[in-house]
């Protein structure tokens, strides 16, 4: 008999920051990690045409339609897109880190790779082959900058064509173990002597050979290994082509050549015979540097470019810049007057006072024909019962190319500038709350109909906020013993329990530095005397994307009310980059002192720090344990099972997060599923029918 052995190779795949007037510092964001999950790779091949406005995806770009995930797809860092969300390049890989290998000349920092495109052929109505005579086109918006960091003249935005062809590689040798006797009965031979020549037989190609190295002889327990064949494995090459390049500017100065346009469009036609093939990408990188300076805290994420509504497609022109949509720019804003959340106690205490009285929208007619509009919102409480649709208008909405996004006046001011239709209910009954708001537009009237949505969600939970979550930059000030502070009126008086901080990491979390958290009353409209301290704190991160990290102040119990200031004292000479939001300018209530004298910060943007309000973190969600509800298991990883109590007698559920937030309201359900939940510990308030509560802790671990 004999034994095949195939021979196995395992392969293994292979900020800058700026002075400005009394020593107040912003730099770029690297951005806390963006997790990565393991999953199994199925490759995705798309058919024209490839369409993305990265409306539909946030942090990562669609799967379906890019094969890398180091894009980053979000709403803050570029600056009035066509329309909502756009794909940011920057000096960040995946998980969140500055590259190890960044240096302060340009270097190749990512990709934003397609998937396989077939430009070879189309598939509807008939099938049949593409040429360059079908007008192909290649379109896209970018923006350098934007509410980032400006790449500097010598780094770059790349486009690149990419062309994959595969050939056959060598691999190695199949061979087969033969016995002494099954090569003598082949050769006809009793005896084989050192030296002597086998050549293959059987299946195998006839042109190997193998040398004997022993005396073979009849009954010899001796085994010969005889090349048999050949082994070869598919090698995919890439060709990449540059086709397209523009060198790094700041945004003013962008805006400046574009006719004061925020997004410019680049309009590539395919005609190179070469790329009509199945196997077509198209791959978008940036080129950065990171900034050589003394200050290390300082080098943190630079070179923003941002990417939107990518086209590729037949019958086009170099004039087919328009889109049969009618969609949102930006982000959703907030109803409240000043904060993007407040603790709904003292929203309560003053209602009128903290909501707006009309809201600024972002609305575009991207197609080359006038649309008639409509436009409302709706509000609907998270748990509750409120629920209201305000602002039904319409209006003649003009391409955007001639006149860009809807104006706040004449017939467009009730879509473009909608007035607050109500204020949020008043219940006391509870310590927090929140809203989904709903804004829609849209053209019934076309076929297919055109319509969009934006949603933001409204929260009231424990702490004050102006800042939306997504520090686009880093502040910080100097010298050692600086200090930065943000203005807060309380409505009434309250505890403040502790501070949630986000800081950027730098190029090897150089600002891991030590500070103390100060909180100090007013004088005059500027900080005042101190109410406050908790020294020695340590910069931290939290484990997720733009994730506060708490800091208690360790049991004082500090009462405030009126106007406070909360802020840092800095204990080392270099600033500490802590998130700046440069989405909404809150300038006039930052404050900043580096000589002994309070100055109001001259910079546009929010810092984020959130004071916590309350006797406890946990937002008024206490462990009221009656002794009948059980939760098993505890910890949880998929389902949470709720039992103890008749289900007869249970009215509703609630899942809150560590900050209040209203994560889940439901009916009552013995099992709840855990999906939409990531690990930490959580709190669930079960209500039955009679009013009793019950609430308790539990944990996910997955």
């Amino acid at each position: 008999m004999k034994t095949t052995f195939k021979f196995i190779l395992l392969l293994g795949l292979c900020l800058s920051f700026q002075l400005v007037p009394a020593q107040e510092f912003v730099t770029g964001l690297r951005l806390p990690s963006r997790p990565s999950n393991t999953r199994t790779v199925v490759e995705q091949v798309q058919t024209l045409p490839f369409f993305d406005d990265f409306s539909t995806t946030h942090v990562y770009p669609d799967s379906t339609k890019w094969s890398d995930r180091r894009a980053f797809v979000n709403d803050g860092f570029p600056l009035l897109p066509p329309n909502r969300n756009a794909a940011t390049l920057d000096v960040l890989d995946e998980t969140g880190a500055v590259y190890d290998y960044a240096i302060s000349n340009p270097f190749l920092a990512e990709h934003l790779t397609s998937v396989r495109i077939r430009l070879d052929s189309i598939f509807a109505p008939e099938p049949r082959a593409i040429t360059p005579a079908d007008s192909v086109y290649l379109s896209f918006y970018y923006q350098p900058q934007g509410l980032g960091n400006a790449p500097e003249i010598g780094d770059s935005l790349v486009l690149e064509f990419g062309i994959t062809e595969q050939h056959e590689a060598f691999f190695g040798l199949d061979y087969v173990n033969y016995s002494a006797d099954e090569i003598l009965q082949q050769i006809q031979a009793d005896t084989l002597f050192p030296g002597d020549t086998v050549w293959a037989f059987g299946d195998c190609l006839p042109f190997f050979y193998v040398i004997v190295r022993d005396t073979l002889t009849a009954g010899s327990s001796t085994v010969t290994s005889m090349p048999c064949d050949s082994i070869f494995y598919t090698v995919t090459d890439t060709t990449w082509h540059h086709v397209w390049s523009t060198p790094g500017q700041d945004l003013q100065s962008f805006m400046d050549e574009n006719d004061g346009d925020y997004f410019r469009q680049v309009m590539l036609p395919v005609t190179n015979l070469r790329y009509f093939s199945p196997n077509f990408f198209v791959r978008f990188s940036n080129y950065a540097s990171i900034v050589n300076s003394s200050q290390a805290n300082g080098r943190g994420n630079e070179d923003n470019w941002n990417i939107d509504l990518v086209y590729l497609n037949i019958g086009r022109s170099i004039q087919d810049c328009n889109y049969p949509m009618v969609t949102f720019s930006g982000q959703a804003p907030s109803f409240l007057k000043r904060y993007k959340s407040m603790p709904y106690k003292h929203y309560r205490s003053n209602p009128t006072t903290a909501i707006n009285e009309q809201i600024q929208l972002h609305i575009a007619n991207l197609d080359n024909q006038l649309h008639n509009v409509s436009y409302y919102y709706r509000v609907d409480q998270e748990g509750g019962g409120q629920s209201y649709e305000f602002g039904h208008a319409t209006c003649e909405a003009l391409p955007y190319q001639e006149a860009g996004f809807l104006a706040c006046s004449g017939e467009q001011a009730a879509l473009a500038c909608p007035f607050v239709g109500s204020s949020f209910s008043l219940l006391y009954d509870r310590d927090t709350t929140s809203y989904l708001i709903r804004h829609y537009v849209s053209d019934s009237s076309s076929t297919p109909p055109l319509t969009d949505s934006l949603v933001y969600h409204q929260g009231f939970y424990n702490y004050f906020a102006y800042d939306d979550g997504t520090p686009e930059q880093g502040y910080g000030v100097e010298p050692a013993g600086s200090c930065f502070a943000v203005r807060f009126d309380l409505t009434m008086p309250d505890t403040i329990a502790g501070v949630q901080l986000l800081f950027n990491h730098t190029l090897r979390d150089a600002n891991d530095d030590y500070f103390n958290i100060v909180i100090w009353k007013d004088n005059n409209g500027h900080p005042g005397q101190e109410i406050t301290r908790l020294n020695n704190q340590r910069v931290r991160w939290g484990d997720h994307l733009f994730e506060y990290v708490y800091y208690p102040l360790q049991g004082q119990t500090v009462i405030a009310s009126g106007t406070i200031y909360v802020g840092i004292e800095q204990q080392g000479s270099e600033i500490i980059n802590i998130g700046f939001d440069k989405s909404t300018d809150n300038s006039n209530y930052n404050f900043f002192n580096s000589n002994g004298s309070w100055l109001q910060s001259q910079l546009s943007g929010s810092l984020c720090i959130r004071p916590v309000v309350g006797k406890s973190y946990y937002i008024g969600i206490q462990d009221i344990d009656t002794g009948a509800v059980q939760l098993f298991p505890n910890p949880a990883s998929s389902t949470l099972h709720v039992g103890g109590i008749g289900s007869n007698r249970l009215a509703s559920i609630d899942i809150f997060d560590l900050t209040g937030r209203l994560l889940l309201h439901s009916a009552y359900q013995n099992e709840i599923s855990l999906s939409e939940l990531t690990n930490g510990l959580y709190f669930i308030r079960i209500t039955t029918t009679d009013g009793n509560i019950s609430a308790k802790k539990f944990m996910v671990s997955k």
